[in-house]
């Protein structure tokens, strides 16, 4: 019994042969992947376990590849293109709505027209008088005015990339005992417009916002001819795609009643409620 288990036991070696083998083997396919390793790749991984370990060396700028001490930037190198930030966007849009701006002030100078441009940050505010574009009680366009529309549309659709949106508001100033309604005809006045420019111009139609308020936000006191003549009014409205609506309870609570924005100097006239004649 005693040479029957030693024979048996005989064979053991085999397992630590074959685990040798193993070894060996590994060792040999450990060289061979060395061989054929990405030098720079093996030292960006070294100097990431330096760094884990604390032991990071240091290096000098010099030591540094040029490529990345100065990065190429190019059309095809997508990496090292710098995306704008949200205030870049921001300040672009401000300086295309400033150059729309001048460029609507310039024509309308050029042509002697009695129309008011002025702009604020990421707006364009333009001001018709009623006569520049309608008869008297009439929400057709006149003939002499559709060159003028021609000739902002352009300019409008020229930049219309960077627009948000085109806010068209009609007003009106009702005189007494008329029998046109002056909700319908400040909102046919406003669509008009629109009209005009979506389909002469060939501007975006889904940027254009029409509105008519009638004769309940004047900005003169209604009372007076004078008054009522400057109450009788387009005004377009050109948002930019860097302008941004308040977000806090606050600001909605205080939200302009002719939202997004009113024009420059009329929030005062507004609030004293000037009624209508």
């Amino acid at each position: 019994m005693k040479r029957q288990k030693d024979e048996e036991g005989g064979q053991e070696w085999l397992n630590t042969y074959a685990d040798m083998i193993t070894l060996v083997l590994t060792f040999f396919v450990l060289l061979y992947s060395i061989s054929n390793v990405n030098i720079s790749k093996l030292e960006e991984i070294a100097s990431a376990m330096q760094r884990q370990l604390g032991i990071e060396a240091q290096t000098d700028i010099e030591d540094v590849p040029q490529d990345l001490k100065y990065p190429v930037i190019g059309e095809n190198n997508e990496e090292s293109t710098q995306v704008p930030t949200g205030s870049q966007n921001t300040q672009a849009s401000a300086r295309e709505m400033a150059l729309m701006a001048r460029d609507i002030q310039t024509y309308f100078d050029s042509e002697n027209l009695d129309a008011i441009v002025s702009n604020s940050e990421n707006a364009v505010f333009i001001r018709f008088k009623n006569d520049l574009l309608f008869d008297p009680d009439s929400a057709s366009l006149r003939a002499d005015s559709k060159s003028m529309l021609d000739a902002v549309g352009i300019m409008l659709k020229e930049k219309q990339d960077n627009i948000l949106a085109v806010y068209i508001n009609g007003h009106t100033a009702q005189a007494a005992n008329s029998l046109i309604n002056d909700r319908l005809l400040s909102s046919e006045r406003a669509d008009n417009v629109a009209i005009y420019l979506e389909d002469q111009v060939g501007f975006d139609p889904k940027k254009l916002i029409c509105r008519g308020y009638g004769k309940y936000y004047p900005i003169a006191d209604n009372a007076t001819r004078e008054g009522r003549e400057q109450n009788r009014r387009v005004d377009m409205i050109i948002l930019g795609n860097g302008y941004r609506p308040p977000d806090t309870i606050d600001a909605m609570e205080t939200m302009d009643p002719l939202f997004p924005v009113t024009m420059p100097g009329d929030k005062a006239m507004i609030q004293e409620g000037t009624g209508s004649d």
